[in-house]
């Protein structure tokens, strides 16, 4: 049964006898249910299924960013279509087996340029802190009215891709304090931590920079 969403003038959303209303951003579409098939799927088209089963799973976990870092990249589709479409052609790389994620190629937010030109970070296992510094490009960030925008870093484990395996920082610094700190915790998952990190604007319109992968590390239990 179709659905009209806000009044007559609303938007439908459900099925109306063989037609399908999809909302996708500001545009309603209508599409007939798919016809069953007793056709196995082409090569080309498990790769595919596998492709877009790979890149979903990846994001799950790391949605909430996903949601800010591509709200604005086109702002007709919802964050998570537009994340979908933008990494299945870009964060991804072929194997001999099919396909995995290219994490440095993957995007957690699209926008603006990245301005950081150099970075180090620091892992302070005693106090469960992981501590980003960075240098940046003051030309970019005045282009682009970047210098008070907020950082944000994804410490991401994706060996089991679980939300359990994520670590955010709760505060957020300004670019250009040229440093940002994130909480660790002595529970979290052991294993190899992919780094990305974002800045964004707190003004409302949510415009991001490019996410910037900045590599690894290996996260353990403190020993006592």
């Amino acid at each position: 049964m179709a659905i009209i969403k806000n009044g007559a003038n609303g938007t439908l959303s459900g099925k109306a006898g063989s037609v399908v209303f999809v909302t996708n951003g500001n545009t309603t579409y209508a599409r007939g249910l798919p016809k069953k098939t007793s056709k196995k799927p082409t090569s080309e088209q498990v790769v595919a299924r596998s492709r877009f089963s790979i890149i979903q799973k990846f994001m799950s976990p790391i949605l909430p960013f996903i949601r800010i870092g591509f709200k604005n990249y086109n702002p007709s589709k919802k964050a998570h279509s537009n994340a979908m479409s933008y990494n299945l052609n870009n964060g991804t790389e072929k194997t001999a087996n099919g396909y995995r994620v290219n994490y440095e190629d993957f995007r957690v937010s699209k926008g603006s340029p990245n301005p950081i030109t150099s970075f180090m970070f620091d892992l302070d296992r005693k106090n469960g802190t992981f501590t980003l510094s960075w240098e940046y490009d003051a030309n970019i960030a005045t282009q682009y009215h970047q210098d008070s925008s907020s950082c944000q870093i994804v410490l991401y484990n994706a060996e089991e891709m679980l939300i359990s395996n994520v670590f955010a920082n709760e505060s957020r610094n300004i670019l250009k304090h040229k440093s940002q700190s994130v909480e660790l915790s002595e529970t979290q998952h052991i294993g190899t931590y992919h780094i990305y990190v974002y800045f964004y604007k707190t003004n409302g319109s949510n415009e991001c920079t490019d996410s910037k992968y900045l590599g690894t590390f290996e996260w353990q239990k403190i020993q006592t």
